[in-house]
């Protein structure tokens, strides 16, 4: 059973080629071979990928710049599309079950959000059993791309409809988390998305039947209007005896505490979770503060990770504020009138931008009535 990577733009390939040359690789299959297409602008990524891996021969870089421009990138998508999904279906029939992809793109350059989220639609209109998890990453709030709101918004649009699952990765709560006072690179903000990524891809791997992400997505997305997540970690060494300590962690660490939490998968390399008590249960669960209404919001998988600690997935109403935010930036410049040149020559107007910020507050709606 095979997973394909598929990663779009600049932020995409950069993840992607951590993601591919990691140890051992998070995407491989039992045969050894790992499955993986790029989308780029730029044919400088052939230098960095490594000689063993098939994805070689899967860079589709001879693209037009997209300008940082969610509407230029959809047009350009529009027009090369034919070429990319072809090379998608050759990558199927090479491997021997394909039960799903994996898009990883960032919501903020034109490349990210225009192709991912046509890319993604093309995809679940060609192979609708197949499933779709897309890994978005969302921009600095002090980002150098001045339509990056209206990026965000109109991609998220499109992962709504088309996408199984979104993973939301904030790039800002990312170094944050690396450094309080100090400053951190993109490199170093990089590699620790991948690692939290990889923790969850490989421990699905060695967690008995639980054979790939399909299992995290079937937990944590299982209602289709409230399908963003969040994955993450918390290093403890021992969680049985330090389980108030750990709660505090996870509390600070993520502020899932001051939101509601709908599901969620926790993967522990600790083997006595296996006899799970009853008072270490809930105080993991009130530490992500899940809804009442789920009799069953989280599942506890043991695995054989050896970085100790708590790894998690979770469906959690942040999101809506995350959203919200993002959406206020880009209803500013929307009644300003600023910036609607870019999208009006490629044929979006203003009831384009209607629909999508419509799409969002919907998005909204469904989480506060989820998590009531």
């Amino acid at each position: 059973m095979a997973c394909i990577g598929i990663f779009i733009g600049q932020c995409g390939v950069t993840l992607g080629l951590e993601i591919l040359t990691s140890s051992p690789p998070a995407l491989q299959c039992l045969d050894g071979t790992q499955h993986a297409i790029f989308v780029d602008t730029e044919i400088k990524v052939l230098k960095r990928l490594p000689k063993s891996t098939s994805a070689r021969n899967n860079v589709i870089s001879d693209l037009p710049g997209c300008g940082g421009c969610f509407a230029k990138g959809l047009s350009a998508a529009e027009q090369h599309l034919d070429r990319i999904m072809e090379r998608i279906r050759l990558e199927i029939e090479r491997t021997d079950c394909c039960l799903g992809f994996m898009l990883v793109h960032s919501l903020c350059g034109g490349t990210g959000s225009g192709f991912g989220g046509r890319i993604t639609q093309e995809i679940k209109s060609l192979y609708p059993e197949m499933f779709c998890v897309n890994i978005a990453v969302l921009p600095f709030s002090t980002g150098e791309n001045p339509i990056q709101s209206y990026n965000v918004v109109f991609a998220v649009d499109k992962l709504q409809e088309y996408s199984d699952m979104v993973v939301l990765v904030e790039n800002s709560v990312v170094s944050q988390s690396l450094a309080a006072n100090q400053k951190v690179s993109m490199s170093q903000i990089n590699q620790k998305i991948v690692q939290d990524l990889q923790i969850i891809l490989r421990n699905c791997k060695q967690v008995p039947r639980r054979s790939s992400i399909w299992e995290v997505m079937r937990i944590v997305s299982s209602i289709c209007t409230v399908k963003f997540c969040s994955f993450g970690s918390c290093c403890s060494r021992d969680m049985k005896e330090n389980v108030d300590r750990t709660v505090r962690a996870i509390k600070q660490r993520t502020g899932f505490g001051n939101f509601k939490t709908i599901s969620g998968v926790i993967l522990t390399s600790d083997s006595r979770l296996q006899l799970l008590d009853k008072r270490l249960e809930n105080k993991i669960q009130k530490a992500f503060n899940f809804v009442q209404w789920n009799p069953f919001p989280v599942e506890f998988w043991c695995c054989q990770n050896k970085v100790p600690g708590v790894n998690f997935a979770m469906n959690n109403q942040q999101v809506s504020d995350i959203l919200l935010s993002e959406t206020d930036n880009a209803l500013l410049k929307f009644h300003a009138g600023a910036y609607l040149h870019w999208f009006e020559k490629y044929e979006i107007g203003k009831n384009e931008f209607q629909n999508a910020f419509e799409t969002i507050d919907k998005i909204v709606a469904d989480y506060r009535y989820s998590c009531k």
